[in-house]
């Protein structure tokens, strides 16, 4: 039941002022239409611009919003775990504070939760999904990373990369301890869950570029941390095994 969940949003920030707030009340004025419980935990990861400021001004709007500070590691991955130490919710949600995240899929994914997954995972680039302003190259080597962690997991996903996907309380206990410090806690997160065997829902994503600001994704900086990472959680996942 619906009315039983209470579901945490993690959005981690960094340097967002020019978006940070058509999102944050993008999401929340659609997620009050509906039925679902949520808090909204912003993780401020050290900006240097008025992300902190707007984030202040904003709690008085929408008092489901925790504003938290990360002073250090910092990176997308380490904003990630530290909402992870302070979620309260019974599921957990990652959403970019760009904006690309469509808050109608966030509250698909509340619904799929609700209905009983273990997991709800986005899919950009499916016939019933909209994507606007990706880069062509980019989407080239997005498809064949995420066919060939597809194949090597032996799973039929095809969205590993993406980053925005929702969790049990459970899940995330036992994808613990969550290493990755970047970008690349998106494929660590999602392959311990398939390969951990939770169950997971898939939602077709739509997608849009952000509408300012500089994203810090580099996909050439992030080959080798991925290949680490899915070498990493094949590994883990190898041992658990022997041990069972």
């Amino acid at each position: 039941m619906t009315d039983q969940l209470l579901f945490s949003i993690i959005m981690p920030a960094y340097n967002e002022e020019d978006v940070i707030e058509d999102t944050i009340r993008d999401l929340c004025e659609h997620l009050n239409t509906t039925e679902f419980h949520y808090e909204l935990i912003v993780v401020d990861d050290a900006s240097s611009d008025a992300t902190a400021e707007i984030l202040k001004k904003l709690v008085w709007d929408y008092p489901n919003l925790r504003n938290i500070h990360n002073a250090g590691p910092n990176g997308y991955g380490f904003a990630i775990r530290k909402g992870l130490e302070v979620y309260k919710g019974d599921a957990a949600v990652v959403v970019t504070s760009d904006g690309a995240d469509a808050p109608q899929d966030v509250a698909a994914y509340f619904k799929c939760i609700a209905d009983g997954a273990d997991c709800a995972f986005g899919a950009r680039f499916g016939p019933d999904s909209t994507v606007v302003g990706y880069p062509p190259v980019k989407r080239v080597i997005n498809r064949v990373t995420n066919t060939l962690i597809g194949w090597m997991v032996g799973a039929p996903y095809r969205d590993f990369t993406n980053g925005f996907k929702c969790y049990r309380r459970t899940v995330i206990e036992d994808m613990q301890p969550l290493v990755a410090g970047q970008f690349n806690i998106t494929i660590e997160m999602s392959l311990k869950a398939v390969l951990g065997g939770w169950n997971y829902s898939v939602v077709p994503n739509d997608w849009r570029q952000r509408g300012g600001g500089e994203s810090s994704f580099s996909i050439l900086k992030l080959i080798r941390p991925y290949g680490a990472t899915l070498l990493y959680c094949l590994l883990r996942n190898y041992l658990m095994s022997v041990r069972r």
